[in-house]
């Protein structure tokens, strides 16, 4: 069965990058632009794994993590932080927010396939 990751980040580039990296691999992909549109699909279809961007306009990353988990379906999907700014002194808020982990978007491609295979494989 095909496992399926949402991916929420407001930046284009990112959006298309884990779509080229991850969807080839074998995982079906949904991609939203924003915090409400990813609650919007995260109420419609049943997830494996969400990636959230932790800066985006509207609801931040973390506000999302905590709407996510209010979600039925939701409650023990992997929620992984993706940012910019990996500060370890965050690593509290971030499983606060109900985040299951993070990383920085920056440690590449190989670190983004490995996180996904840590979760679903």
């Amino acid at each position: 069965m095909t496992k399926r990751i949402l991916y929420i980040d407001d930046n284009p580039n990112d959006q298309r990058l884990v779509k080229k990296v991850l969807g080839p691999r074998g995982y079906d992909i949904q991609i939203a632009p924003d915090g409400q549109s990813g609650l919007d699909i995260a109420r419609q279809q049943l997830l494996d794994l969400i990636l959230v961007d932790v800066q985006m306009p509207g609801f931040d990353g973390m506000e999302t993590a905590r709407r996510l988990r209010a979600i039925d379906s939701c409650a023990q999907v992997p929620i992984v932080a993706l940012t910019a700014y990996l500060d370890k002194h965050k690593r509290q808020h971030y499983l606060e927010a109900g985040f299951t982990d993070y990383q920085q978007k920056q440690a590449g491609i190989q670190p983004l396939i490995a996180l996904v295979k840590r979760f679903l494989d």
